[in-house]
């Protein structure tokens, strides 16, 4: 955990759209990574654990599957720009959700332990936001 922790999910970050919650998500890190970097977003939604199957992350104006990052290593994550996990439960505009997030962010360029694997770089975050409307 580390000093950016709370700019991972900012106060305007939830979005009700018509097929659920949109959550704009911030790098914690200080440089931009492949896609495949995203490894971890264990996610929680008014206290309903979200099954990753269930989510798709838009990024550079492409949505994806959670599962397809893994495969998407020519495209960046942008340290000013967010991802947005989608999440498919039903809201509106002006609802609270208790969000809580633990984003795994693998260092691709950190390489750790005997087995030189790449740094898991964790953040967690665990607000209440209000959605706006989308």
């Amino acid at each position: 955990m580390g000093p950016l922790d709370d700019q991972v999910v900012r106060a305007d970050s939830l979005t009700a759209t018509p097929d659920g919650l949109d959550i704009a998500v911030y790098s914690h890190w200080y440089r931009a990574l492949p896609l495949p970097s995203l490894v971890r977003a264990d996610l929680t939604v008014d206290g309903e654990q979200i099954d990753t199957s269930t989510l798709s992350v838009t990024v550079n104006g492409h949505r994806y599957a959670f599962a397809e990052l893994a495969g998407k290593g020519d495209e960046y994550w942008f340290t000013t720009d967010p991802v947005v996990l989608h999440v498919p439960v039903g809201t509106a505009p002006g609802r609270e959700h208790r969000v809580q997030l633990l984003l795994g962010l693998s260092i691709p360029y950190i390489l750790t332990g005997p087995d030189r694997v790449p740094l898991v770089a964790p953040s967690r975050t665990d607000k209440t936001l209000t959605a706006t409307g989308g």
